[in-house]
């Protein structure tokens, strides 16, 4: 992340086609920086892009006298470039400072973390977005995927996701272009290097077929590991925080000795169960190998050995013993699918606890009003069914879970007791039952 005053840029070379397939240009340039920022730094911009500069600056009444050029080429694009750095009013600019990728880090957008904030991210007017992507990062390791810091870039690509609606064919082309570059936590072509030994997994039609969050091949694309895990900074209840703060206040007096996380994912809330409740055998599973694979890897980082990962369908949970564990756990689960799916998740989880067993779930809200109950499925589908073509909305599967799964009803249905709901936010809140 730059940010400061652009002093000088040259236009230094015209390098080989980056993941949009586009030839681009690298634009060096030095900055009088805030104190303990970078003081220099690139950014690649193609042909269109200058162009798109340009026109912006004739927008604003800023392009007199700059002399674009009519041929694309290093050294009149370097001089195009030196013109602009003479006019003072440019370099205070957002269209300078979004063409050269400084000033603008999107680290103050929450997301989803409350309805306000998701306000900012959908009315551009409430939160502006820069005109051009900032420099994208270079991931190249399993283990940068999740030790690097979230980028300016990432946190770009994410924001406009939400805001390409009447487009969503060609910004997910972009998304996708662009998550090819990430690893893919590939593993055996059977995932047997995943799978608990001897079990073979279903996997249901609609994971593979409409998904959510936008994400190109959804789940089961490795290259999607990435972006998910930096969910953490976007999501209540990917924060790690927030979770040992609830399942501290929930059920810290518990004594847990077996647990199971369900829809683990990159591995959040198993982490923070394994820390609280340190002598017990926690098994954490999902049903996308390549997430799997990445807690595994975070788990040899961190150095936590009282979690087995494994990859597995939590619909058909028979490789584990009935009435064996004492806390079930998931995190935003069961509205990510259509209510059959979600029904037989929601009984194996009874069959699985033992009697006096506990389930927590921080999951999406059921909605009581049927009126309010239909705008928030408007709202999260774009009006698309999830079996419907058209751009999908980024939870598609939300009708089926506030008209089908009705969980708080499902829950005491199956048999569980003492069925409680703790709202948080207009996104979530806390479900808890017992068997």
């Amino acid at each position: 992340y730059y940010e400061g005053t652009p002093t000088f840029t040259t236009v230094s070379t015209l390098d080989p086609p980056d993941f949009r397939g586009e030839e681009s240009y690298r634009i060096e340039f030095q900055l009088d920086a805030e104190t303990g920022m970078p003081q220099e730094g690139f950014v690649h911009r193609s042909w269109e892009d200058f162009k798109k500069f340009d026109h912006l600056l004739t927008t604003h009444l800023l392009n007199f006298g700059l002399q674009f050029p009519t041929e694309p080429t290093i050294d009149n694009l370097d001089a195009y470039m030196k013109r602009v750095m003479e006019h003072s009013a440019i370099l205070r600019s957002n269209p300078l400072s979004d063409f050269l990728g400084i000033n603008w880090s999107g680290r103050d957008l929450k997301f989803l973390q409350s309805l306000p904030d998701f306000m900012q991210v959908v009315i551009p007017a409430l939160y502006r977005a820069p005109d051009f992507a900032p420099e994208p990062p270079i991931i190249d390791t399993e283990e940068e995927c999740i030790t690097a810091d979230e980028t300016p870039f990432e946190i770009y690509v994410y924001l406009m996701a939400f805001r390409s609606k009447e487009i969503l064919d060609q910004y997910l082309q972009f998304f996708k272009s662009f998550m090819d570059t990430y690893p893919s936590f590939e593993g055996l072509p059977d995932n047997s290097d995943v799978l608990p030994e001897g079990v073979e997994i279903v996997m249901p039609p609609h994971f593979n077929m409409t998904f959510v969050h936008f994400l190109p091949g959804g789940y089961l694309n490795g290259h999607t590991v990435r972006i998910s895990y930096l969910g953490k900074t976007k999501f209540n209840f990917l924060d790690e925080a927030k979770i040992g703060e609830w399942l501290t206040k929930l059920h810290g007096d518990k004594n847990p000795k077996r647990i199971l996380d369900i829809g683990t994912g990159p591995g959040f809330s198993a982490f923070v169960l394994a820390e609280m409740f340190p002598e017990s055998e926690i098994i954490a599973v999902d049903l996308a190998a390549p997430y799997i694979r990445m807690a595994r890897k975070w788990q040899e980082l961190r150095n936590i050995t009282n979690i087995k990962f494994y990859h597995a369908n939590a619909e058909d949970l028979s490789w584990l013993e009935s009435e064996s564990f004492d806390l079930i756990n998931y995190a935003y689960v069961l509205h990510e699918m259509p209510a059959d799916n979600a029904m037989r998740i929601i009984n194996e989880m009874f069959r699985l606890l033992a009697p006096g067993g506990l389930m927590n779930g921080f999951e999406v809200p059921f909605v009581e009003p049927i009126a309010e109950r239909w705008t928030y499925v408007e709202f999260n589908t774009w009006g698309h069914h999830w079996q419907d073509a058209g751009p999908q909305g980024p939870e598609p599967y939300i009708e089926e879970y506030e008209f089908g799964t009705m969980l708080t009803e499902s829950l005491a249905n199956v048999g569980f007791s003492s069925v409680e709901y703790i709202d948080y936010s207009y996104f979530e809140g806390i479900f808890k039952a017992q068997k």
